[in-house]
């Protein structure tokens, strides 16, 4: 019963921090609202008994990504942003988009909740936890695993090049 009131409140800080997110006029604040997003999920993760998601979701997005938002943010010329105003048709369609982004994410809720609670949806014992994903991980999906680590050290080393030719 308290794990549904929690859900509920961490879900609407999340939807009160991304708000928040799209109406700061500083985008070092809006960054911080969407780390406040991102913890706030990381959170409902928790509640889900899906550990190892919700300290990916803190170490990956919040850590690592916002980060790189952040110093891409201050490396930005922000007088220029500060001189450009938003026309009202762009956030206008943005408001609608989403709209229905919100009323369609709402269905799915609903029909999952309707399709678990028939017995037609089941989720497997244990789904999300660590153990699972490190046991699928280095067994059934081991080849992609090790794909996807050589595909970021390409791109880790294609980076360095890149850097080091224009310093010079």
């Amino acid at each position: 019963m308290i794990s549904t009131y929690l859900a509920y409140l961490f879900s609407g800080l999340a939807v009160l921090f991304a708000i928040s997110t799209i109406l700061q006029r500083n985008p070092v604040y809006s960054a911080a609202s969407l780390i406040g997003v991102m913890v706030m999920l990381a959170c409902n993760y928790v509640l889900l008994n899906a550990e190892f998601i919700a300290a990916i979701q803190i170490i990956v997005y919040v850590g690592a990504i916002m980060v790189l938002f952040v110093f891409v943010i201050m490396l930005l010329n922000l007088e220029r942003a500060k001189r450009e105003k938003l026309l009202i048709s762009r956030r206008a369609v943005g408001v609608l988009l989403g709209l229905a982004l919100s009323l369609k994410l709402a269905m799915v809720g609903y029909a999952s909740k309707i399709l678990i609670e028939s017995g037609r949806l089941k989720i497997p014992e244990g789904m999300g936890s660590t153990q699972v994903i490190g046991k699928y991980l280095f067994s059934n999906y081991l080849l992609p695993f090790e794909v996807a680590s050589l595909v970021l050290l390409v791109g880790l080393i294609g980076a360095v090049v890149l850097g080091k030719r224009e310093a010079s």
